[in-house]
Formats: C-alpha cells, sequence, structure tokens
C-alpha cells in the first residue's frame, strides 16, 4: 500500500519559505565572502610576481620597438627611436617603475626579432604591430590591446575592384606574419564569399606582395591599415571598406604574466584618462 504525505499547512508552508530565504542569504553571504578571499589572495599573488618581475628586479630595461611604420615607430637624424609606440612604452614605464633608478636601453627590431629577441633575452619588452594568432607572437605573453587598427585590403591602382567582398574567381592574399589568417577566414564565411580560406596566398614580406600584384597573380592583399598606408604612398590603393580590427598589444618574455596583469591596468587607465589619445595625435596615428 502506497503512502501519501499529508499536505503541508500554509502555517507550515510560510515559515519554510522563511528558513529557504535565510539559508540561500546565508549562502550567498558565504559565497560573496569566500570571492573576495579569492581576489584578494590572487592580487596580492600577482602583486609580488610583478615586484619579483625582470621588470622590477633589474638595473637596466631592454625595450624592443619596430621602427619601420610611420607614426609607430622610426629612427631620427641623431639616431634615436621615435614614435608613438616608444612614447607609449616610456609613459607606461613610468607609470609602473615610478621614481626607482633604471637604465633604459631601445633597439630597433623587425616583427620577426621579438620573440627570438625575447626568448634569449635581448630584450625584455618588444612591441610594434605585434597581433595574437599568428606564428610570430604564439607562446608569448601578450598585453590587452593599447591600440585598435583597421584590417584594409590593397590592389593595384588600375584595379576596378572597390570591395573584398566583392572579388570573384581572383585571388586573395594576406600578409600572414602581420594578422591571424583566421579572422580573414571568418571574413570571407560571413561575407559569404564564394572562396575557399585555403586558397589565401600567405606572404611574409612586402616584395612579394609587390610583384604579384604587380604582376596580376594576385587581386588584393590584406593587411594592416598602418602597414597598408605604405603601400598607398608607393601607388597602390587602399580598398574604401575595412574589414574589421585588429589590436597591438605589447608582449613580453614567457613567465612574466604578472608584468602584463599590471600593463593592462595601465593600458585601461591610458584610454580613460586621455594620455593614449594625447600620444595618437601627437604622432598623427588615428
Amino acid at each position: 500500500m502506497r503512502k501519501y504525505a499529508r499536505p503541508h499547512s500554509k502555517k507550515q508552508m510560510g515559515t519554510s519559505l522563511r528558513v529557504n530565504k535565510k539559508l540561500l542569504v546565508t549562502i550567498v553571504a558565504v559565497v560573496a565572502a569566500v570571492l573576495v578571499v579569492i581576489i584578494a589572495v590572487s592580487g596580492i599573488a600577482a602583486q609580488k610576481g610583478f615586484e619579483s618581475s625582470t621588470l622590477m628586479t633589474s638595473d637596466t630595461i631592454r625595450v624592443g620597438i619596430r621602427t619601420d611604420v610611420e607614426g609607430f615607430g622610426g629612427v631620427d637624424e641623431n639616431g634615436n627611436i621615435v614614435g608613438f609606440d616608444r612614447e607609449y612604452i616610456d609613459a607606461m614605464l613610468k607609470e609602473l617603475i615610478g621614481d626607482r633608478q633604471k637604465i633604459y636601453e631601445y633597439y630597433a627590431l623587425s616583427s620577426q626579432d621579438a620573440g627570438g629577441s625575447l626568448k634569449y633575452g635581448t630584450v625584455d619588452v618588444a612591441l610594434g604591430l605585434l597581433t595574437s594568432g599568428t606564428d610570430k607572437t604564439k607562446g608569448f605573453p601578450l598585453t590587452e590591446p593599447y591600440y585598435e587598427d583597421n584590417v584594409v585590403a590593397i590592389t593595384t591602382a588600375g584595379s576596378r575592384l572597390e570591395k573584398l567582398s566583392n572579388l570573384e574567381g581572383g585571388t586573395i592574399g594576406i600578409l600572414s606574419n602581420a594578422i591571424a589568417s583566421d579572422d580573414l577566414a571568418e571574413y570571407i564565411e560571413e561575407k559569404k564569399m564564394n572562396y575557399n580560406p585555403k586558397d589565401v596566398l600567405r606572404y611574409t614580406d612586402y616584395e612579394s606582395i609587390r610583384m604579384d600584384l604587380d604582376a596580376g597573380r594576385v587581386n588584393a592583399v590584406v593587411m594592416p591599415q598602418a602597414i597598408a598606408k605604405q603601400f598607398v604612398a608607393e601607388g597602390y590603393r587602399m580598398l574604401a571598406e575595412p574589414l574589421y580590427s585588429v589590436g597591438y598589444s605589447i608582449m613580453l618574455p614567457i613567465g612574466q604574466e604578472a608584468v602584463v596583469t599590471e600593463m593592462n591596468r595601465v593600458i585601461e587607465a591610458f584610454a580613460k584618462d586621455g594620455t593614449a589619445q594625447a600620444l595618437l595625435e601627437k604622432w598623427n596615428v588615428q
């Protein structure tokens, strides 16, 4: 014979609800307290990691900067590295290190040299159009982007192509050491282009791009706008429609995640207080 539970009275149900509410409030309070402790402990650990980092313990800080992109990095008549990236990292290091006495050394790097220079200790920090998702940044700690740039396509001056998404039956290239190929594949899929992303030609140097564009072996090549401006100055044409955006990050040696955390804090602060915008305007990087 089955036994059936006797229905609860309204009084019993009210008491039960009050007990459940009190229990829920208690559980929420305990969870919140635990989260606060975890965050505090994590913050202390991160700060200790930062204080013991090479950036803070070394007497000399070596910074590698790309010097072949107008506005971002170059070398003046006295041989000094100048540009937005130089002044941005200077401002960041001042914010992070304060009045501690340090010697700062600056090295001109190509983007391809950045990983090796960090790995073998030639530099402690590297920046200059470095983006996530590329072979040259794979495995290294990267900050959040300190600058967002458009990704565009360039073609020859005589091409009738106006938008990359209008390309039918042609050939697309990508400067693959500057931006991630997966992002272009997503764009192709999003625009429903009749094009297989596997057929995209991958370039790692400017000269090959020039030769293939001039010979008609490729119809358009995708790259960051900062680099595309150099091709425009040489007589090539930038398609009117930006495809998507890409972020430039600061790259650090493996094991320097605590420094990345602190740098991210400064990147956010510079975006809010106008420091980044003032430097962008000074170096005409827009």
